[in-house]
């Protein structure tokens, strides 16, 4: 949790590292560049646009049903299912199963709901060994680091900061190249692969009708991992469902179709009926359903669209929000989950210029939902007395054509001073003409006041 005070110093000291916003800035044209080669692919985009959010809204209105269905299919697959309610009943439960197995190795798949419960430090705490085997994920976790971004975990890290702290670690070669690095992931992990008692991984979907886990993948990491370890533990958030294997090429191509890399789509997708265990996570998702508004946004695929073209995003970065999924998604999301009154400054983030609308696969009217989102800021959180009270008052100024008229108040020290809280330091507060539009018209016009 952070509250706004700690939030705001995070921003200001990101917002002011010019090579960050550079490296930013790059990474937001080539997003541009992969938009125009990826639309083409369909003969009508929008279309299979609202096939998947139909797909997915129809799955929600037939929620309960459908993971009853799921949990009694894995069951008669011979899966071990469990419920978790929050946080720390996964990270508990997850433990358990290790500690049970006697693992003494355990290798971990990208995995945004374990970033979620921040399983890795607690799995550590307890003196689990875990290897990260996304490559991203590997880099971070070399520093102790979060990842800073659902699909790229180390997209803040230029290569050569990598190859630095590869140098420093592994003792390789300094300056390498990009390929060079991952090659030396490769040898590294080599090992833990064979010997791997557990692998703890993700899933891209979950289906009903047949119990299925789905997963998507560049590196081929996922199934290298489940293939070679002993037993395997899936970890998801309920919000994965989907009700049957029919509805998975309309998504899975969707889901990397704005892929920010030179694959045109994921490399490998793998369906699996038999996990040794299944975690499934609400930690928050139920809160989201009762919302009638705001629930969509467990429709989203996790493409990434919405992040690479959020103006707020491409200035803070995802580290700022603290969140497994930072960006508009966790903009709608943790203030749901984590309380209007702790949270209402994620609220604030968002400039309504709807292009995560436009470019999002599920059609998902982000920005709507944020709005909602302060409408509802605006009802519960008591600390925002005083702001409304400064807006119902100009409010009521200008409602009133002679209070319009009466430029005084407007451009006096005290409204700036008033403002300029609100507003920023970084913020130039506008200054109002000096005439008003009904003096100004009466000029044009040569009506003399009485």
């Amino acid at each position: 949790m952070t509250d706004s005070s700690s939030f705001k110093q995070n921003v200001d000291s990101i917002v002011g590292d010019a090579e960050f916003r550079l490296m930013m800035a790059a990474r937001y044209d080539f997003f541009m560049m992969v938009i125009k080669n990826s639309a083409c692919r369909y003969s009508n985009f929008e279309l299979e646009k609202s096939r998947a959010y139909n797909i997915r809204n129809k799955a929600f209105r037939n929620f309960d049903n459908l993971l009853v269905d799921f949990e009694t299919n894995c069951l008669n697959n011979g899966v071990v299912v469990k419920w978790a309610r929050d946080a720390e009943e996964a990270k508990q439960m997850v433990y358990e199963i290790v500690s049970g197995e006697k693992a003494k190795n355990v290798i971990k798949t990208k995995n945004n709901v374990a970033e979620e419960i921040g399983l890795l430090s607690y799995l550590e705490m307890k003196k689990v060994n875990v290897t990260e085997t996304d490559s991203g994920d590997f880099v971070c976790s070399s520093e102790n680091e979060r990842p800073s971004d659902p699909q790229h975990s180390a997209a803040h890290l230029p290569y050569k900061e990598i190859s630095r702290r590869f140098t420093e670690k592994y003792g390789v070669k300094e300056n390498l190249k990009p390929k060079q690095l991952m090659t030396v992931v490769r040898k590294v992990l080599k090992d833990k692969y064979l010997t791997a008692d557990i692998a703890i991984t993700g899933a891209n979907f979950i289906v009903s009708d047949t119990g299925s886990v789905v997963f998507s993948e560049d590196e081929g990491n996922v199934l290298k991992s489940i293939s070679s370890s002993k037993k395997q533990i899936v970890l998801t958030g309920i919000d994965k469902l989907v009700a049957s294997l029919d509805d998975l090429p309309t998504l899975l191509p969707l889901s990397s179709v704005f892929e920010v890399s030179k694959n045109r789509v994921s490399a490998n997708y793998t369906i699996i009926n038999k996990p040794d265990f299944l975690v499934l996570v609400d930690n928050g998702r139920s809160d989201v359903l009762r919302k009638d508004f705001q629930r969509r946004i467990l429709t989203c695929i996790e493409c990434g669209a919405c992040n690479n073209i959020c103006p707020i995003f491409n200035t803070i970065g995802g580290h700022v929000y603290e969140m497994a999924v930072p960006g508009p998604v966790g903009t709608v999301i943790k203030p749901i989950v984590e309380g209007f009154e702790n949270e209402s400054h994620f609220a604030t983030l968002c400039t309504s210029c709807h292009q995560c609308d436009d470019y999002c696969p599920m059609n998902i009217k982000i920005s709507d939902l944020i709005l909602r989102n302060r409408m509802d800021v605006a009802k519960e959180n008591d600390s925002l007395v005083d702001e409304k009270n400064v807006y119902n008052f100009m409010k009521k100024r200008v409602e009133n054509r002679k209070n319009m008229d009466n430029n005084n108040f407007f451009n006096t020290l005290q409204y700036k001073q008033l403002m300029k809280k609100k507003w920023g330091i970084r913020r130039v507060i506008p200054s109002f003409a000096e005439k008003t539009f009904s003096q100004l018209w009466k000029e044009a016009n040569g009506i003399t006041e009485k």
